[in-house]
């Protein structure tokens, strides 16, 4: 019902002359806000593609960055993007359990994740973290950690 409202507020936009927003848009087509970072919002597609795959959609800073991306299973990347002047966003398949962790960057550098819920799966969340412009690289270590103060590999094991 609400995606028929959102559709009716995005075609009574247009016929007024106004331009829908890109998240409009994105609610229109059955996507899902399923959090925010660095000024930018996080969407998952609310049902598969042809292909099987939950589309992934950022708008905000990071608008362009992941574009064509699809949710991953634990421990797989789902987008790398940017490195750009505008900073770099990076996100990867989560456990359920996980809270909170961490990517290690080749140069060094740490960058916290956030952990997005997804309403449509109990058994994997989004990690999401970002980067100043040009201060990060490919990552090689990621870690999760849960509500307990457990560490969790990149496959959601225990340490």
């Amino acid at each position: 019902m609400s995606s028929k409202i959102t559709a009716g507020v995005v075609v009574l936009s247009v016929l007024a002359g106004c331009a829908p927003s890109q998240e409009d848009e994105l609610a229109a087509a059955n996507f899902h806000n399923v959090g925010t970072l660095d000024e930018s919002s996080v969407w998952l597609s609310g049902e598969p593609n042809r292909d099987g795959d939950y589309e992934i959609a950022v708008t905000g800073k990071f608008h362009d960055y992941c574009n064509g991306a699809v949710l991953a299973p634990v421990g797989i990347q789902i987008c790398n993007g940017g490195e750009l002047d505008g900073g770099a966003l990076f996100m990867i398949g989560a456990p359920a359990s996980a809270t909170g962790g961490t990517l290690t960057m080749m140069n060094g550098v740490v960058i916290e994740l956030s952990i997005f819920d997804l309403p449509q799966n109990d058994d994997l969340k989004i990690a999401a973290g970002s980067a100043p412009a040009r201060s990060a690289a490919g990552f090689y270590s990621v870690r999760f950690t849960t509500s307990s103060g457990e560490i969790l590999n990149r496959e959601g094991k225990s340490q």
